[in-house]
């Protein structure tokens, strides 16, 4: 405790001291039919960032990446914000409570017995934690926990969750519930449908416990839950954490062209808000080999596009905000090859076509709220 109490106390000190005494936790409201953040003054805003600023490999001071970030224009930052930057705009706080990642290709990757008494309070652990360093500051937006978690029964990592339990050994917790729930099934002659059942059991034990457990430990902020992609949403696992969410964290496909009909479709699954926790428009960039999909021809087709995407997220009445993905071109992480391409360019070099377009649409979402 001692290594986290005096970081946390200067972060919430100074945000005190920027925004005065009278402050609230960000919230959401409904306004003229649709779904705001409400800021520590009780003002709406739509939140626009980016995620990844604490990312060593960047090699750029994170008070130089902050202001960068300010000077386009936005307005918050995504999960992976740094101490050092919670103190001066929104944040999300986000972590990854269990390995299960689909973007770990470098052998992290594992299951967990979440049946588990031992495993339940390592979980549980994580989440006090991050509350406790986290729920002083006015300035959080909310909590986001597993990223792109492999929920789907039927994957491509060739193993499912429910896979994983059916095959531990018959002294483990987890197989013992698994065995008790085959007395009880009503598909026992229906492996889809059961391992769909049992999927859902497994998401509801995760999912109690991180609920339960952020609401003990920071009852006034927003939870997100875990952040989905497209392919992992399985629509039994989302609707076990809804009890325990505010919102919903999507990442979509890093392509142009706003998805609303999907969207559409989680927001009438889920009846909640959804904020948008990580995109991005590549594009072509000399020789550097980036990852992205259908690259755009250069900066300035890429920042027309995620233009026009921002604004049709913004004119979505239930979607509360969007967060460019990186903010500098970096390596690829868990991913073995090709570049993470960022808002800048090494060295917080400027991207004029994508900067400029993010700087306009950054005044117009600016000049649109209520």
């Amino acid at each position: 405790m001692k290594k986290t109490f005096f970081p946390v106390l200067a972060s919430t000190v100074a945000a005190i001291l920027a925004f005065g005494g009278d402050t609230k936790p960000i919230s959401i409201q409904e306004i003229e039919g649709r779904s705001w953040l409400i800021n520590q003054h009780g003002k709406p805003f739509f939140a626009h960032g980016v995620t990844h600023l604490n990312n060593p490999i960047h090699g750029v001071p994170h008070a130089e990446l902050g202001k960068a970030c300010r000077d386009l224009g936005f307005n918050a930052y995504g999960y992976g914000c740094p101490e050092s930057l919670k103190n001066d705009m929104p944040y999300i706080e986000g972590r990854n409570l269990v390995p299960i990642s689909t973007y770990r290709s470098d052998g992290s990757f594992k299951y967990i017995d979440i049946f588990d008494p031992k495993e339940q309070q390592k979980l549980a652990r994580q989440v006090e934690y991050t509350c406790k360093k986290n729920r002083g500051n006015t300035l959080l937006i909310g909590y986001c926990w597993t990223d792109l978690a492999a929920w789907p029964v039927e994957g491509a990592l060739g193993k499912s969750w429910v896979d994983f339990i059916r095959e531990l050994p018959s002294d483990r917790p987890g197989r013992q519930v698994y065995e008790t729930f085959l007395k009880s099934s009503g598909d026992k002659d229906n492996k889809p449908a059961r391992d769909l059942d049992f999927l859902r059991l497994i998401a509801r034990t995760y999912f109690r416990i991180c609920g339960e457990t952020t609401r003990k430990w920071d009852p006034d902020h927003l939870i997100f839950g875990d952040r989905f992609a497209f392919p992992t949403l399985v629509p039994e696992v989302l609707e076990e954490m809804l009890p325990w969410v505010d919102a919903i964290a999507i990442q979509p496909p890093f392509q142009p062209g706003f998805p609303k009909v999907k969207f559409d479709e989680i927001y009438q699954l889920s009846k909640k808000p959804i904020i948008i926790c990580d995109y991005a428009v590549r594009f072509k960039d000399g020789d550097k080999k980036v990852r992205g999909w259908k690259l755009q021809e250069n900066a300035q087709v890429a920042g027309e596009q995620y233009a026009e995407y921002i604004r049709a997220a913004r004119a979505t009445p239930y979607i509360l905000g969007v967060f460019w993905c990186n903010p500098i071109d970096s390596k690829p992480g868990f991913k073995k090859t090709g570049i993470k391409q960022g808002i800048f360019d090494a060295g917080l070099r400027s991207r004029p076509g994508l900067n400029q377009a993010i700087r306009k649409v950054n005044v117009q979402l600016k000049n649109s709220q209520p």
